[in-house]
């Protein structure tokens, strides 16, 4: 009887021991998660990403010139087909080009700017054919039907050619890097189907950052009229 008493006796102080171990486990795995659970997870700083603002320093001024020599300001002609309506554009507002070869009169303002051989010349015609509205940038020489039926667009270079020779509107066979459009002619065609004047607008430009991510120019170097209808 003494010997199973022991034994019982040994059995409970194991029984007791493991208890207490459980125990302690136990409560060892509640301050765990409690220290988890008091533990804040570190505030992340916003980082705000910021677009690069787009600023212009194009210095340069540019106009529309009717005949090479007079600042367009509010143009009308009569809307008859089978008809060239002709612009050219210099590096200025003055109200009146000084006479000369074209060349040199668009040398003559061309040289008051710096580093003015990074700039090109494009133009934006908009203008509505009853509620559907047409807007395209040109930037180089495209399809000159672009606008067909209502009109086509030819492009000039005035200034790389040579003084007192014939020269024709640039084609995509014969344009190269350092041509200027430095004018523009319409070809009216099927007019009487526009019903809203033409705005044509001149810009100046450098690179691919003075348009949109529509491909609209955004910048200030630019002159815009409207072809007003009599």
């Amino acid at each position: 009887m003494c010997r199973h008493r022991k034994i019982n006796k040994k059995i409970q102080v194991i029984l007791l021991l493991g208890f207490l171990i459980l125990t302690g486990c136990n409560s060892k795995k509640e301050e765990i998660k409690k220290e988890k659970k008091e533990i804040k997870p570190q505030e992340q700083e916003e980082v705000k990403i910021e677009e690069e603002k787009y600023v212009d320093d194009n210095p340069i001024t540019i106009g529309l010139y009717e005949d090479y020599s007079t600042l367009v300001k509010d143009y009308y002609t009569d809307k008859t087909s089978l008809k060239d309506l002709f612009f050219s554009a210099f590096y200025t507002n003055d109200e009146s080009i000084v006479q000369g070869y074209v060349k040199n009169r668009f040398l003559n303002y061309m040289n008051n700017y710096e580093n003015v051989n990074d700039y090109k010349i494009g133009y934006t015609i908009s203008f509505y054919v009853g509620d559907e509205y047409i807007s395209k940038t040109i930037t180089e020489i495209t399809d000159e039907y672009v606008f067909n039926p209502y009109f086509y667009v030819y492009l000039y270079d005035d200034v790389n050619q040579e003084i007192g020779a014939w020269y024709s509107h640039l084609t995509k066979d014969d344009v190269k890097d350092y041509n200027l459009f430095t004018s523009i002619k319409l070809y009216l065609v099927e007019i009487d189907k526009v019903t809203s004047p033409i705005e044509l607008t001149v810009f100046t430009y450098d690179t691919e950052d003075d348009f949109d991510d529509k491909g609209n120019y955004r910048g200030n170097s630019k002159y815009t009229i409207n072809i007003n209808w009599n």
